[in-house]
């Protein structure tokens, strides 16, 4: 396939979403997200954030683990994940949506927070 594995359950999709931002890999990140204006517009944003902040809290993001808190199932295609990572312990949610049997984040949903 491509270069990057396909994410083959809510789970996988997740974690390669949050390592690439949390290792500032937009480009991978950008891989594992549904592709609409307004996500296109959020990971922009997460990517400018992330390279205004200092090398010191950049690093410790890249070596920070996801905590998956909870995996709530809206419906056999998409899935809401709670998580955290182990730099800043906040809780977060993140979308998963089944496209085919390829998973991806909506990212919107993170930000926004409506289904």
């Amino acid at each position: 396939m491509g270069k990057y594995p396909k994410a083959d359950n809510e789970l996988a999709a997740a974690q390669y979403f949050l390592k690439a931002c949390m290792q500032g890999d937009f480009k991978r990140a950008d891989f594992y997200m549904l592709k609409d204006s307004e996500n296109i517009a959020d990971l922009k944003q997460l990517k400018e954030a992330y390279h205004h902040s200092n090398r010191d809290i950049r690093a410790a993001y890249d070596h920070a683990d996801i905590i998956v808190e909870d995996n709530e199932s809206v419906n056999a295609d998409m899935k809401i994940i709670t998580y955290k990572n182990s730099y800043d312990n906040i809780n977060r949610k993140l979308k998963a949506v089944n496209l085919n049997g390829d998973w991806k984040i909506d990212l919107k949903y993170t930000v926004s927070g409506n289904l």
